[in-house]
């Protein structure tokens, strides 16, 4: 039969966490100056969107097309084009890095048409389709423009079949940034959270500390809560930096409730918090317990959360092991609830999950805490 909680010594305990973890610089730069430090890279320096891309437009006679192309091209942050003179000049330069794209026009016998051949370098190919859809908008903006000088009233592309109109939503703007902030407060959940328990206990065996703390009549339970609760409030400091950032210097919308956001993110951080806890106490190495929060925290948030990858264009196998780690259910959750709104089956599913995942992990990080030196 477990042995109920001594407040008195659970409160003495957590209080002599809290002033370690204030002494210690290495925990407060991990808890708050590296949530600052990834967002500010990740908001700023990583971008999915095209903007500024070399283009060369080929002018081999003089043509009032080319001339509306290349200046429909250039009032767009998306382009910067420049002429050529001939195919062989722009495939050079193409050939050389010196260009993204081609933009190449065959004129017909009317000064006013032709058909218009788009290259683009497909060594990235996110980056290929998105500059080719955008030129084929920026050329059939111009086409619209000539057709309805000639006396065409209408859409040209509603001609000989019926009219395709297509609408983005949620991320109406194609920002990158929109999503990657969300997925940049679970990647640093992850770290953050699963990096500063897996290091408390290991460091407590390496300093000769931890000796004394199993010595007294502290139970397994009282040790668990006096880890988790002061890293769990130096882990919500950096949570709040990363929601103040995103909305008020990122500007990336929050439409669903934010006592949702915070709940689910407090869960998540518990889930991270328990992982860590768990490796710190099953490993007796400061820089073994990171190595393994790296592949059981950092990498899987990174790779198979969903996070940068689309899940649904991976293999089944890959969604199956995706489905084991809580960063997925988190990132699909957070990402909904930032861009969506209130999706209450999304809500539901999510919330259960990381709630398991706190009871599943909290009773191993439990289990595994030693009482004796053996």
């Amino acid at each position: 039969m477990a042995r109920p909680i001594n407040l008195v010594r659970l409160r003495s305990i957590i209080r002599k966490e809290f002033r370690q973890m204030i002494r210690d610089r290495s925990t407060l730069i991990i808890g708050i100056l590296l949530p600052i430090i990834l967002l500010i890279l990740f908001g700023y320096g990583m971008s999915f969107d095209v903007m500024h891309q070399s283009v060369i437009v080929v002018k081999e006679k003089p043509s009032p097309l080319a001339d509306e192309i290349f200046m429909a091209m250039k009032l767009t942050p998306y382009f910067t084009p420049k002429w050529a003179a001939s195919w062989p000049e722009a495939e050079k330069e193409f050939i050389d890095g010196k260009a993204d794209g081609i933009v190449r026009i065959e004129q017909s016998s009317s000064a006013t048409a032709g058909n218009v051949q788009v290259i683009v370098n497909g060594i990235d190919a996110n980056t290929a389709r998105l500059m080719e859809s955008y030129i084929q908008g920026a050329v059939s903006g111009v086409y619209t423009k000539t057709l309805s000088g000639e006396g065409f009233k209408g859409d040209p592309s509603s001609i000989g079949g019926a009219q395709a109109i297509s609408r983005v939503w949620y991320n109406s703007a194609a920002e990158s940034r929109y999503f990657l902030v969300p997925g940049v407060i679970v990647l640093i959940l992850s770290i953050v959270g699963s990096m500063l328990t897996a290091m408390m206990i290991a460091r407590e065996w390496e300093r000769g500390t931890y000796e004394a703390l199993i010595s007294t009549d502290i139970s397994r339970i009282e040790i668990f809560i006096a880890k988790v609760v002061p890293t769990f409030c130096l882990g919500f400091i950096g949570l709040l930096i990363c929601l103040f950032t995103g909305y008020f210097i990122f500007g990336v919308p929050l439409r669903g409730n934010l006592g949702l956001v915070l709940l689910a993110s407090s869960l998540y951080l518990l889930v991270c918090l328990c992982l860590g806890l768990t490796i710190s106490a099953i490993v007796k190495s400061q820089f073994l317990a990171s190595q393994i929060v790296l592949v059981f925290a950092f990498l899987p948030t990174l790779m198979l959360s969903g996070y940068l990858f689309d899940l649904k264009s991976a293999p089944v196998w890959a969604n199956v092991i995706a489905n084991f780690f809580p960063a997925t259910w988190f990132v699909e959750l957070l990402i909904s609830l930032y861009l969506v709104g209130n999706v209450p089956f999304l809500i539901e599913r999510n919330m259960a999950m990381l709630a398991l995942y706190v009871l599943v992990l909290g009773l191993a990080a439990t289990k595994n805490i030693k009482k004796s030196l053996e």
